[in-house]
């Protein structure tokens, strides 16, 4: 079985992370598999796959390309090269969507600018023969524009990384852990991931320090915030460091403050080092995890934030076993793998 996957760039995103893991632990569990990575842009620090990677626009391997028997596209350029190439491809081709397409461009343009690229993507797709969402909440959403028979639930998922991280960063983080219990996030710094809400509620919070791993348009706003809130020395901006989620250990909490998400892998890491757990009460993270395992509260309010902190310190060690219990039970990159073996064998016939 030849599979071939199309991305974006080899660059260190969720989407590109989860087609990484697809490839390294697939691999794994069916022997059978032949993977190759095709990307659009060349950049300057590309991850490392466990496969053949090409660049799509060198004509010399897109043989390999359009003769596999199934091609898995993530992104809208990856789809649209799909879709206008349509006839060339020999076998099956899937795209998994990532997110709520109208919602995250929403926070780019009008609500009618994002309705009508959510439905330009959604017709582009229309020549795939399977479109992969990451809960039932986007498959609830995608049902106005695919036939249910066309629409598969997988959830992403991440094993962790088990590599020490710089010296540096650790004598940081445990001189500051000695003052402060710590709050934790890894995520690119966008409006979107709702960052600005715990720089707000931390004077309120003065126990705590927040460790922010990630870059992204919003850090500038967020460390002048900081500033202004006479917070400075609590909210540690680190910048992007590689395998976020081997920082996950020095944190007292994970704290997650985000708008919208498809199915945050960093959530999910976090849950899979056994971190008590605060995040917004949004729809997907209501799909994920139960009150049981995380500690919920309600956007744009300090108050509730500061309750949700508050309840995550009284039941630390109930959410630290819960949130690892759910993660090994639904959240592993070799469960995410398995389905998705499945899924291509069952587009070839193969069962």
């Amino acid at each position: 079985m030849k599979i071939s996957i199309i991305l974006p760039a080899l660059s260190n995103k969720g989407p590109i992370l989860v087609a990484k893991d697809i490839v390294s632990n697939l691999s794994l569990i069916n022997s059978d598999a032949t993977f190759y990575i095709f990307y659009f842009d060349e950049i300057a620090e590309p991850i490392e796959v466990d496969c053949p990677a090409y660049w799509i626009k060198d004509h010399i391997n897109l043989n390999k390309l359009y003769e596999s028997d199934i091609v898995h596209s993530h992104g809208i350029r990856p789809d649209f090269f799909i879709f206008r190439n349509r006839k060339k491809f020999k076998g099956k081709c899937i795209s998994t969507l990532h997110g709520l397409i109208s919602k995250e461009y929403g926070l780019q343009f009008t609500a009618l600018g994002a309705k009508l690229i959510e439905f330009a993507w959604t017709t582009i797709l229309r020549r795939h023969d399977n479109i992969v969402v990451l809960t039932e909440v986007m498959k609830k959403h995608y049902l106005q524009y695919f036939p249910v028979e066309k629409l598969h639930v997988i959830n992403n998922g991440r094993n962790l990384s088990t590599k020490m991280i710089d010296r540096q960063d650790i004598d940081l983080l445990v001189g500051l852990r000695k003052r402060y219990k710590l709050l934790g996030v890894a995520c690119v710094l966008t409006k979107r991931k709702g960052l600005h809400q715990v720089v707000q509620a931390l004077p309120m919070l003065s126990d705590y320090a927040f460790v922010v791993i990630g870059d992204g348009e919003e850090r500038a706003a967020l460390e002048k915030q900081a500033e202004l809130l006479g917070v400075k020395e609590r909210c540690i901006f680190l910048g992007s460091r590689a395998e976020a989620n081997r920082y996950n250990n020095f944190f007292d909490y994970y704290i997650f403050p985000s708008y919208m998400e498809g199915l945050p892998l960093a959530l999910l890491e976090a849950a899979g080092a056994g971190k008590a757990i605060i995040c917004s009460d949004i729809n997907i993270h209501r799909e994920i995890f139960s009150a049981e395992e995380v500690s919920f509260f309600e956007l744009d309010n300090a108050q509730d934030l500061i309750r949700a902190v508050e309840k995550a310190c009284f039941f630390k060690t109930q959410f630290e076993h819960k949130a690892i219990e759910r993660y090994r039970a639904k959240f592993t990159a070799d469960v995410m793998a398995n389905l998705y073996n499945v899924l291509y064998k069952t587009l070839l016939n193969k069962y």
